[in-house]
């Protein structure tokens, strides 16, 4: 910190934080039995080795391990070489902060971070199949009849006659070109666990005001602008998943550096108390009752989260010709919602709220070039307001009353469920009575909530308290 004057200070501020270091989740173990040739004796020593009663599973290196004949099954998961590596942030503030009066002061700070080594499995994909590798077996994915190939089975005519079989001697006859090209045929997916590829950007301008209690009242403001990216990296991962993270071509990772979906570019957040002046009266009844009061508020207001971009719904798909997805396309000049999603002008069980013409699958055969999310196209805002209010009453020098109310969502507002974004050609459907019952942009009128959902906010409610200590 540096005095510019007596009134205002400049701030600055870097570190280097660590997550912690290793995987607690899951285990491996095995257990093999074998009975005594009779009571006393020993199923045997260790000096001569492992019984033959007893068969260890694991460690195995068996190169089918797990692998039926004429089979294709999903793959054993694979740990990555740099499984556990700690994650690190940079992260670093420039703010100024001046006293306007006596009891107010603001500032303004510049806060940043980056982050790198986060655990983005999502970004690898062993079995997926390179274009490389397509184009070496002389088919153009620009071509609808090589298409079509690379999605038949490997027994068709056309697979035959453009060279195509097994790639062992024992690869099912009812799997397709694409699966016979991939680096392993004999598998479906390959879940690779703890991958330290993920990375993420966050920049932002935060202003603040404070205001010292005085004359009984006392009050904090701050303001957010700010802007989060991430490539990969969402949340910590369970195993086998990719934590949230949405990504396009695995094999160029630094094209799935896309806003966050937990990005909120602006938040506004209100804190004040005020506590009622001891009345000068004579009256002590009066006196009593209204005098030391404090009635507290907080108030957010911030933008909504923002909505994933469709799933291309390509036929056949990239997923079924090398594995991998990609997202649909935006159509210029079409709105992306159908009515605003803040605006409370729509019945949300009459109303499907995301626009599917605004979205288009990518070239045939092509990864999309649209992003996994648009600053534009975000979930409804949904404020939180809480306040309080309450009195001691000091009855005794040992007694004291304390009495509160305190309310939740004071003002009432409704808020939707997220609409339904996957599948922008998702048909949409209604109910006998009107009401809308599935497909793109549909709102579940059930309580707001859940895993991975939008936070549980109730209707308008206020919980009364009393207390007395003594």
């Amino acid at each position: 910190a540096y005095q510019i004057n007596t009134k205002t200070v400049f701030r600055a501020g870097f570190g280097v934080v660590y997550t912690a270091s290793g995987q607690t989740t899951g285990s491996t173990s095995n257990t093999a039995t074998s009975g005594t040739p009779g009571f006393g004796q020993t199923v045997g020593q260790l000096k001569d080795g492992i019984p033959a009663g007893v068969s260890p599973a694991w460690p195995n290196f068996s190169p089918n391990l797990g692998q039926p004949v004429a089979a294709v099954v999903a793959a054993p998961a694979f740990i990555d070489r740099n499984a556990f590596r700690p994650a690190k942030q940079y992260q670093w503030s420039l703010g100024l902060q001046r006293e306007i009066s006596r009891n107010t002061v603001v500032e303004a700070t510049y806060v940043a971070n980056r982050g790198v080594w986060w655990q983005a499995p999502g970004l690898v994909n062993f079995n997926a199949t390179p274009l490389s590798r397509i184009a070496a077996a002389g088919l153009n994915m620009d071509n609808a009849a090589d298409r079509t190939i690379l999605s038949g089975f490997v027994s068709s005519a056309a697979a035959q006659q453009r060279g195509f079989g097994r790639p062992y001697g024992t690869f099912p006859t009812a799997q397709t070109v694409a699966q016979s090209l991939r680096p392993f045929p004999q598998y479906t997916t390959i879940n690779t666990y703890w991958a330290p590829l993920g990375k993420t950007w966050y920049d932002s301008l935060q202003m603040k005001a404070t205001k010292r209690l005085s004359h009984g009242l006392s009050a904090t403001s701050t303001f957010t602008w700010a802007r989060g990216l991430a490539n990969g990296s969402e949340r910590e991962p369970n195993p086998g998943t990719t934590g949230s993270a949405v990504f396009n071509d695995v094999y160029n990772r630094g094209l799935n550096k896309y806003l966050s979906s937990f990005d909120i570019p602006f938040q506004f957040i209100i804190s004040a108390n005020y506590q009622t002046p001891r009345l000068q009266t004579g009256n002590v009844i009066v006196r009593q009752a209204l005098s030391d009061w404090t009635y507290a508020v907080v108030l957010v207001y911030q933008s909504g989260q923002p909505i994933p971009v469709p799933t291309a719904q390509n036929n056949p798909s990239l997923q079924n010709m090398i594995f991998q997805s990609t997202f649909a396309e935006r159509v210029p000049g079409q709105p992306l919602f159908t009515k605003d999603p803040n605006c409370h002008c729509y019945d949300p069980q009459k109303t499907f709220l995301l626009n599917s013409a605004a979205w288009t699958d990518p070239q045939n055969g092509r990864f999309s070039s649209a992003p996994a999310y648009y600053t534009d196209y975000r979930y409804q805002r949904r404020p939180n307001e809480s306040m309080n209010f309450g009195r001691t009453f000091r009855l005794s020098e040992r007694v004291a009353l304390n009495i509160r109310a305190e309310f939740g969502n004071i003002f009432n507002r409704a808020f939707w469920n997220n609409p339904t974004a996957n599948n922008a050609k998702a048909i949409q459907a209604f109910r006998p009575n009107g009401t809308t019952s599935s497909g793109f942009g549909w709102l579940n009128p059930v309580q707001l909530g859940g895993v991975g959902g939008p936070p549980i906010i109730s209707p308008r409610n206020g919980t009364m308290v009393a207390r007395i200590t003594f």
